[in-house]
């Protein structure tokens, strides 16, 4: 588990893997789905592969756990399809929107 506090702290850091662990720990405990989507938003744009890859995951957790996502996250993981490396953790997440997620 991880509290927004942990989150934040490691979403500063400068070390991919604790982010990436720390996103998807997040969208899976911290209750705030905005507040988690504003990073998820964030790391779409980063430079390591893997934290975009969180990113998208991070998608995927909020629409099963919270039924609903903003249009602004499912933009943000959508413009991660043309990236091969990406495409299939996007795809999956974007089905995961489709599935468990209302329309906001």
């Amino acid at each position: 588990m991880i509290t927004a506090e942990q989150a934040a702290v490691a979403f500063e850091s400068n070390r991919p893997r604790l982010i990436s662990d720390s996103l998807i720990s997040a969208a899976l405990y911290v209750q705030d789905r905005e507040w988690v989507e504003k990073w998820l938003i964030h790391f779409t744009r980063h430079s390591d592969s893997d934290v975009r890859r969180a990113a998208a995951l991070a998608l995927g957790h909020l629409a099963r756990l919270h039924r609903c996502v903003s249009p602004q996250a499912v933009d943000s993981v959508r413009r991660l399809l043309p990236d091969g490396s990406l495409s299939g953790a996007a795809a999956d997440a974007l089905e995961d929107v489709e599935i468990f997620a209302r329309p906001m």
